[in-house]
């Protein structure tokens, strides 16, 4: 791979579009709704859910909340490289002349903020000083308004914003500022972030944009209310800032349209009026980004803001199923990181001083980019859409077969895995149908079929991975089709394997963390693993373990699973490696109950004597056998797997 791979657009195929009826949730909207029926799992399982009338709320008790930042703080240590070169850099658009479009109008929105900053003067009076920001910011308007009209609110506007920004761009302007008292900042990035959002609308009139590409598709804003807990989340504790993104159409869209043609983003003021939420206070459903302020750039305070950073982007994974990574920032004092955090990476660039003109500069190309950038540079999997039509969310699956790549769109049911963790696999299952859900019959919301969507970590190319489940799977299904005493015992593969993304060159390569971080910053980070977004449609759906109602049935469903996983072992020589409580199902039909074997994250093909190619120590800790989980024998058998019977 060179560094020509840095993304551009999520396809499951190489020359997929995006359906004119179907809109990506830029904002977050991809989150548990009234339309769809969700349950919270106790472990990750293919299970149906309960069927809630209420969306459950990302919610932790004290003790929990405690043991959380411990946590954080531990995967801080881990995954955290700090000082990274580039960081902001994977936010820029793809296309190298829209690239320099942007940089130029970077530069214009700093340098008008320059201009402000040039009015505090050693003893200027407050209205003295209110007057020169008041003829910089009119002198602005009228290089950026048509035939230099603007109106006196907008003037207004920026002027309130500019008196409280400039206390922190400029030290000491302000004897009741304190650049070390965490609230005194809020406000002052506030209005920065939201000053910079209306100046990207209003570029000088020497720099209109002459494409498409050269319109911003989004405005990047920060929620007012600072210090709050998001409306949606229970026993959390405050975050400091949450940015989220306004949605910009550039035609014109009636109620009664079914989609915007040149925007794939929803709007957000129709949103906003359709189900009266509250634009000033977060919400983790829509949350962009998260941004924690610290009083100083000391090592403990920073340490801790990234740890903060993590715990609160748990509620973000856990809301918004079309999340690939997550954008945040930390500032210490005046000086701001951006940070990027992604299944094994949590990466933070060098300090941006807002005190000087080069640090702004950086600060300001950073929240231009996310204004221009493509959809998936801002952590969003545009392949996982809300249908306006059928009013439900579909998800696109890659088909093959011996002729051509083809796109299939599955209608969501149901969601019985949520992503409830910043770093790891990022397992997620939907319950989907072939067909749209009943508009007459909102009831119907039964699926048939199960898309599982992780990042698991990889090995080489996608011809060469031996850890590809999408390839396990389907050797499964073939080796037992013709073995009726198996049916329904394991899920049955229908499509499947890594997703693709076009790079800037318009070439299909996989969406890997590799191709979200482009070489630049990947060069820095050493031996770290390489994961692949990976996505598996199958057939077969059940209940968890805990639905069996007797020992009986427990019999049962033991006995269908490992005699089960001895037929995937004779007929496809695939050992399954972690049996475990989450990775057995119960299914009853007309003839009874029956087990079922899932999940083969794990699993691997074996030698002709019947040990795993390759030794490794893997499966899940409580129902690990003593040799794997002791590494007391580097081979793995079936015998493993029996013990692991054993811990359920």
């Amino acid at each position: 791979m060179d560094g020509k791979t840095d993304s551009v657009l999520i396809t499951p195929v190489k020359s997929s579009k995006v359906k004119p009826e179907d809109t990506v949730p830029e904002m977050g909207d991809l989150s548990i709704s009234d339309n769809i029926n969700t349950s919270t799992p106790s472990k990750p399982s293919y299970g149906h859910p309960r069927s809630l009338s209420a969306a459950p709320k990302f919610s932790l008790s004290g003790s929990q909340q405690t043991d959380g930042y411990a946590e954080a703080r531990s995967q801080v240590n881990y995954y955290l490289k700090d000082n990274i070169d580039g960081v902001q850099a994977i936010a820029k658009h793809s296309d190298q002349t829209t690239q320099q479009f942007v940089i130029k109008q970077a530069e214009s929105i700093a340098e008008f903020i320059d201009e402000l900053v040039q009015c505090v003067k050693p003893g200027l009076g407050n209205a003295e000083l209110e007057n020169e920001l008041k003829a910089t910011i009119a002198s602005q308007l009228k290089r950026r308004s048509p035939a230099g009209q603007y109106s006196e609110k907008t003037e207004a506007d920026m002027l309130n914003s500019a008196v409280r920004f400039l206390k922190w761009l400029c030290p000491g302007s302000d004897s009741t500022f304190s650049k070390t008292n965490e609230k005194h900042i809020y406000p002052c990035f506030v209005e920065l972030i939201n000053f910079v959002a209306e100046l990207v609308v209003r570029p000088s009139l020497g720099q209109q944009p002459t494409s498409f590409d050269e319109k911003p598709k989004r405005l990047v804003r920060s929620y007012r209310k600072t210090d709050v807990k998001p409306d949606n989340a229970e026993g959390r504790r405050r975050i400091d800032m949450a940015l989220k993104c306004d949605a910009l159409h550039y035609n014109n869209m009636s109620d009664d349209d079914e989609y915007d043609e040149d925007s794939i983003q929803f709007s957000e003021e129709r949103l906003k009026a359709k189900d009266g939420r509250n634009d000033e206070r977060p919400n983790y459903s829509r949350i962009f980004a998260v941004v924690e302020v610290k009083p100083d750039t000391s090592a403990a305070n920073i340490e801790k803001g990234f740890a903060q950073l993590v715990e609160y982007s748990k509620g973000v994974y856990w809301n918004q199923h079309n999340r690939r990574f997550i954008w945040g920032l930390v500032s210490g004092g005046s000086n701001v990181k951006a940070c990027i955090l992604g299944p094994n990476f949590l990466l933070a660039s060098q300090f941006m001083d807002v005190t000087t003109a080069a640090g702004r500069l950086e600060l300001i190309g950073f929240l231009v980019n996310w204004s221009f950038c493509e959809l998936p540079k801002l952590g969003y999997d545009p392949t996982i859409r809300f249908n306006r039509v059928h009013k439900c969310f579909t998800v696109d699956m890659a088909d093959s077969n011996e002729s051509k790549l083809t796109q299939t769109t599955y209608y969501l049911r149901k969601i019985v895995v949520f992503a409830e963790r910043v770093f790891g696999r990022h397992t997620r299952c939907f319950v989907v149908g072939r067909q749209p859900p009943s508009l007459e019959a909102k009831s119907d919301n039964s699926g048939d079929i199960l898309i599982k969507d992780a990042w698991p970590e990889v090995s080489g190319s996608a011809e060469d991975d031996m850890r590809d489940e999408s390839k396990l799977l389907e050797r499964v299904s073939n080796g037992l089709a013709g073995h009726s005493e198996f049916e329904g015992m394991y899920p049955k593969y229908i499509s499947g394997g890594r997703m693709q993304i076009q790079n800037a060159h318009g070439d299909s390569v996989d969406d890997t963390t590799r191709t979200i971080l482009g070489e630049t910053v990947w060069a820095q980070l050493g031996d770290l693993p390489l994961r692949a977004h990976m996505r598996i449609a199958m057939s077969g759906v059940g209940e968890p373990l805990k639905t069996i109602q007797s020992i009986p049935e427990l019999i049962v469903v033991i006995y269908d699973v490992m005699r089960c996983h001895m037929g995937i072992l004779k007929h496809c020589q695939i050992l399954h490696r972690d049996i475990s409580e989450a990775n057995i199902l119960v299914r009853r039909d007309g003839t009874g109950v029956h087990g079922m074997l899932i999940d083969f994250d794990h699993a691997i093909s074996i030698t002709d004597d019947g040990y795993a190619k390759h030794a490794e120590r893997t499966g899940t800790v409580p129902f690990m056998s003593v040799s794997n989980l002791e590494n007391l024998q580097p081979k793995r058998t079936a015998l493993d797997d029996w013990e692991s019977i054993i811990y359920i």
